[in-house]
């Protein structure tokens, strides 16, 4: 589809952002439905993107995809590839990908409303989705127009192992507000800082440092 024909398709949902690359791709969000257009050269419509709160609730064979609990969602999608001998991997972020079906999971925090009207934060991550052509289905978040919407070479990837620690393994610091976390005060160089954690090394850093 062209993005006209997306519009016409989506029943004139209003087009609450969009941005242009120089190479001619873009993407288009409709904040009304929860969907994002993602869109290659030629405006040809490549990849669409659901929202986990907003977004319609997308459905594979009986499988639920969108606004479900993440291992839920996984065992699920994880049984059904077997089933038809898909192969499954670990996206960027530790969720589910299949390249056989262009699809690349995602999560986000669930949101409510409060009694006072006001959004709040809920207790658990709820699926998003992105959903891709064949020409991006091997490594979605590599290509172009993917990128130029969530550019995601900056993030550290998730291997699919998370460093869980149990309370027994863990330090248990006291704050003091506006002064110090543990044995962090406010006002360390990055050096003081390494000492106060025992010499600990950084596992990653970003931005300038000229030490």
């Amino acid at each position: 589809m062209d993005s006209d024909e997306v519009d016409a398709a989506l029943s004139g949902a209003r087009d609450d952002h969009s941005q242009v690359a120089a190479d001619g791709g873009f993407w288009v969000r409709y904040q009304d439905i929860g969907v994002t257009g993602i869109y290659g050269p030629g405006m040809i419509l490549v990849g669409v993107a659901i929202d986990a709160m907003e977004g319609p609730l997308v459905r594979l064979r009986e499988v639920e995809l969108i606004a479900r609990v993440p291992s839920q969602a996984r065992a699920e999608i994880g049984h059904l590839a077997r089933r038809e001998d898909a192969a499954w991997r670990v996206n960027w972020s530790g969720d589910p990908e299949i390249a056989a079906w262009g699809v690349s999971m995602g999560t986000a925090l669930e949101y409510g409303v409060s009694s006072t009207g006001h959004p709040e934060r809920k207790n658990r991550m709820i699926t998003s989705a992105l959903f891709v052509s064949a020409e991006l289905a091997e490594s979605p978040y590599e290509t172009g127009p993917v990128l130029h919407w969530c550019d995601v070479r900056e993030r550290e990837k998730n291997r699919g192992s998370w460093p869980v620690k149990t309370d027994q393994e863990r330090s248990r610091w006291d704050w003091s507000p506006l002064k110090a976390v543990g044995p962090l005060r406010f006002g360390m160089t990055p050096r003081q800082v390494a000492d106060a954690l025992g010499g600990e090394v950084p596992a990653g850093r970003q931005g300038h440092f000229p030490y």
